[in-house]
């Protein structure tokens, strides 16, 4: 469902619920197990950063009609991308894509090919730097320079930055993704198939964890995520959950719905 579809009434609601994580964390575990028994989405409070304006972060989103969001890391991947863009579009899913910069750079008609087929282009850094551990200057950098090269590539500038390893120094770097128009999306579904654990694990744990509002974490990197790709989106379709996006959650991170 496209966000400006809900209404900037419902949007403006919703947002004050799903903006993200407690301060002061600088990684996130990306679990969604233990909250399940007790609460059917994960509420996250409004965290603010220092003038011009607040940096948007985020975990998950409301979960409104059943909405999960399935988002994909470290890619363009030639060989795994394209397995991973065929199993979205037999089911007519659209997804986002955190592009490391280096990747769109060497695989530039790839990293089009995802965004002609409609998914969210979004930024994860020019080379996978812990970000929280970069002077200032070297992390501006690392996000700029993948905003213009991931641009460059797709079409598209991107609107959501996702930290590498989730670290991330919200107080001083938080207002360097502002500054580009790019608000901070973590996940609260992770698999860790980027430490290829088998086909049948990383599909057990997408669907177990998975609630309405969670924000599913893969890797556009390995061929174990792009064989159980296909079989995670249909067994939660089978469980009546309803695909969109990081913006089809929370609109654009500065958009008029934030106000």
């Amino acid at each position: 469902m496209a966000a400006g579809a809900l209404g900037a009434g419902v949007l403006s609601r919703l947002a004050s619920r799903a903006l993200a994580q407690p301060a002061g964390e600088t990684a996130v575990s990306g679990s969604a197990v233990g909250n399940a028994a007790t609460q059917p989405w994960q509420p996250v409070p409004v965290l603010q950063a220092e003038p011009p304006s607040p940096t948007r972060f985020a975990s998950s989103g409301p979960g409104l009609g059943n909405r999960i969001a399935i988002t994909f890391d470290d890619g363009p991947t030639p060989g795994v991308t394209e397995i991973v863009l065929k199993e979205l579009d037999k089911r007519k899913i659209r997804a986002s894509f955190f592009m490391i910069g280096r990747n769109a750079e060497r695989f530039p008609s790839l990293a089009k090919e995802v965004a002609d087929a409609g998914h969210e282009i979004c930024n994860h850094t020019y080379t996978h730097p812990q970000l929280s551990a970069l002077p200032a200057a070297k992390a501006q950098y690392e996000i700029q320079k993948a905003q213009e090269v991931i641009t460059a590539a797709t079409g598209h500038a991107p609107k959501w930055l996702r930290p590498p390893y989730g670290a991330f120094r919200r107080k001083d770097q938080g207002i360097l993704a502002q500054q580009l128009g790019l608000g901070v999306i973590w996940w609260s579904v992770d698999p860790r198939d980027w430490s290829q654990p088998g086909v049948g694990q990383i599909i057990n744990r997408v669907v177990s964890a998975t609630l309405p509002g969670s924000v599913i974490l893969c890797h556009d990197l390995h061929p174990q995520t792009a064989q159980a790709v296909g079989i995670i989106l249909d067994q939660l379709q089978e469980k009546d959950y309803n695909f969109t996006n990081v913006s089809g959650f929370l609109g654009e991170p500065y958009g008029p719905y934030f106000g």
